[in-house]
Parts: C-alpha cells; structure tokens; sequence
C-alpha cells in the first residue's frame, strides 16, 4: 500500500505540474504595445486585436484579432502610420510565422513582410529616421549575450551593439525583440531585456542604464514564479527620462539620464503594467489583469503631469465598444498565449495518462509475483 500512495503521489504530480507550470508561463506573455498619434488617439493591442481610444474617448476596434495570431508590440511611424508585428504558429507544420505591417489612420493595410517561417535578419517594426531598423535579441535567457541588429533600407544587416559573435551567428525567428524599445529626440536606442534597461548610441556604444531591478514582494508580484522581475514596455520624454513598465512590481519607473530610478505609478492586482507611451507631458499606461487559466483583461490609464490618474478604457467595461476602419466588425474574444501551448498541454496529459498507466501495470505485476 505504501508502494502505491507514493507511485499515486508522484503521477499525480507528473500530470498537475506540466498544466500548472505551463499556466504560470502563458501569464508571463501579454501584449506591450501602445502608442499615440498626434491627434492624441491612443492604439493598443490585448495581444490579437488593435484598439482604438479617440480624442474624445471612444473605444473602437482598429484591426479584428486573429485566433492565435499574436501582436505584442506597436508603434507610430514618423508618417503617422501605425506599425506593428505578428507572430502566430502553425501546429500542422510546427513553424512560427512572423509578419511585418502597417496601417493609415483611415485603416488602409499593407504588409511590409507577408508571413513568413523565415523572416529578414534584423527586421523589427523600429527605425530611425534614416530608415535604419533595429532588433535586440539574445543567444540566451541570462542577459549575458544581448546584441543589437541594425538593418540599412538595402538590406545591409552588422551587429551594431553587443556580442558581436552572436549577433553575427543568430538565425531570426521573429520580429520583435527581447523587450520594449524607443528612440529619444538624439536618436539614441533604448531597451529592455528582462530586469535591465539599457540604451545604445548609433556609434554602437551600450550602457546599462538600470540593471538587476529586484521584486519587491515575490507574494505580490505579477511574476511570482520568476527570482526577478520582467520590464517590457518603455517610452522616453524630451529630457530623456525613460519611462519603464515593471510588469513583476505592478509598478511604472521613471529613470533619469543619470540613472536614477522611482517609481511613479502602481497597479492593484490583479492588474500589472505592461506597455507605456508618453506625449505632451501625459503619461499612458497599458495594463493587463490576468484571469486564469489563459484569459487577460486590458485597460488604458493615463498618469498627467500633477500626478492624477485617470482611467481610460477597460475593455469588457466600456458599453458596446464598436467596429472602425479596418476592423471587420465585432469586438472579438480576448485570448492568451494558448497557441501552441494548448497543444504543450495536450501532450502533457497525455504523457501524464501514459505514465499513470504504467505505474498501475508495474504495481499490478509486482502484486501478483508476491502472490506466487
């Protein structure tokens, strides 16, 4: 009997673990993109579908979402054109597929990358105003390895900043970098990875700006499965203070050019920062609430300059939330990361079932050459 409870206990957590570990992972993955264009419309993303805030506060869907097609991270071109990227994942061939696009005001779309399984090296929905893109990946999770790509508009792709060996070696798979990035009124790129902020020059010279941001409380943390936290979105103002979404504190940073940190605003739970664009002295911050076991809940708040926080939109909120330019009518359902981790899912029950299934055949043998 004492043979069977342990074989009982050790399946049992065989099957829960994988559920519950890939549940944790999928929380970890919403949607940073927000942006402003100069009529103070607000865009954002709840991970499939683009919305809309208008100056007078109306909720629209910009672009309909896509069951699975993932759109973390948007910005506005200088030419008032919003763009961004999509990353989705085909279960039938096992491929990821990224796609580069853009959008008018007035919803017209094109694709400056149709989807592909083999994106073009270095291509990121960031450029410079020379029309340079850039992208900030990373040969691991340690943060050790971070490089930055720059990619001229003749396709020209050097490693600018970093491991110049590994960004030199590494094969492209998406179109988004490891973090949030910006650019300030110098032209000087921000980003981050992880719990670091770090900034690059266009001579390729990378500074850490904050490094190693610390949970404050694991208990309370929107990453309590993670030893430290994860910043996504940033923004940089005209005095070049950046603006940092620290989704593991539930909190905003403000970093100084000379480094100094503190925090200027925080989120209750369930909700926790994720993206922030700042204009005319307004901070906006995207926010998401995570519901599980793989549904998030966005809402906009913008921080003014006297400190007072007001809430904009929260979507499953606002009353009849209607269809714009570009949208193919409906408010879609808000999903999580569940492709492909619902088939990771699948397949861990499936082993799970597998392994319950020979540790009751092995107990059931053992039990009968006791009994002969």
């Amino acid at each position: 009997m004492e043979d069977l409870m342990r074989a009982l206990i050790i399946t049992i957590a065989v099957i829960v673990m994988p559920c519950v570990l890939l549940a944790v992972n999928v929380s970890a993955h919403p949607a940073w993109g927000i942006a402003l264009d100069r009529n103070n419309q607000i865009y954002f993303s709840d991970i499939e579908t683009i919305w809309k805030i208008d100056a007078q506060g109306k909720l629209t869907v910009f672009r309909a979402g896509v069951s699975g097609r993932h759109v973390h991270e948007i910005n506005l071109g200088e030419d008032g054109n919003l763009y961004g990227v999509d990353n989705s994942y085909e279960p039938a061939t096992q491929r990821f597929i990224a796609a580069l696009w853009t959008m008018t005001p007035d919803g017209k779309f094109s694709y400056l990358v149709a989807p592909t399984s083999d994106p073009p090296k270095g291509m990121t929905n960031w450029k410079d105003a020379a029309g340079n893109r850039y992208y900030v990946g990373s040969s691991d999770n340690t943060g050790r390895e971070v490089f930055v790509l720059k990619r001229t508009p003749d396709g020209k792709v050097t490693t600018l900043a970093g491991n110049r060996q590994a960004g030199d070696a590494y094969r492209q798979v998406a179109l988004y970098s490891v973090g949030g990035m910006a650019f300030d009124s110098a032209g000087t790129l921000y980003f981050t990875d992880n719990p670091n902020v770090r900034k690059v020059t266009m001579d390729g010279t990378m500074t850490m700006l904050a490094s190693n941001v610390a949970l404050e409380n694991r208990a309370q943390s929107a990453t309590p499965d993670s030893s430290v936290t994860r910043l996504f979105g940033i923004a940089v103002d005209a005095e070049r203070n950046a603006f940092v979404a620290d989704y593991g504190n539930r909190r905003v940073l403000k970093i100084t050019s000379g480094g100094a940190i503190s925090t200027v605003a925080r989120a209750e739970q369930p909700w926790a920062p994720t993206g922030v664009a700042v204009k005319d002295g307004n901070l906006y911050i995207l926010e998401f609430g995570f519901t599980p076991p793989s549904t998030y809940t966005p809402r906009v708040r913008k921080l003014s300059p006297d400190g007072r926080i007001t809430l904009l939109a929260t979507l499953g909120e606002n009353s009849n939330p209607s269809a714009g330019a570009g949208s193919s009518g409906g408010v879609p359902e808000r999903s999580a990361e569940s492709k492909p981790r619902l088939s990771y899912i699948l397949f861990a029950l499936g082993a799970s079932i597998l392994a319950l299934t020979v540790v009751i055949w092995r107990f059931r043998r053992r039990a009968s050459s006791h009994q002969h």
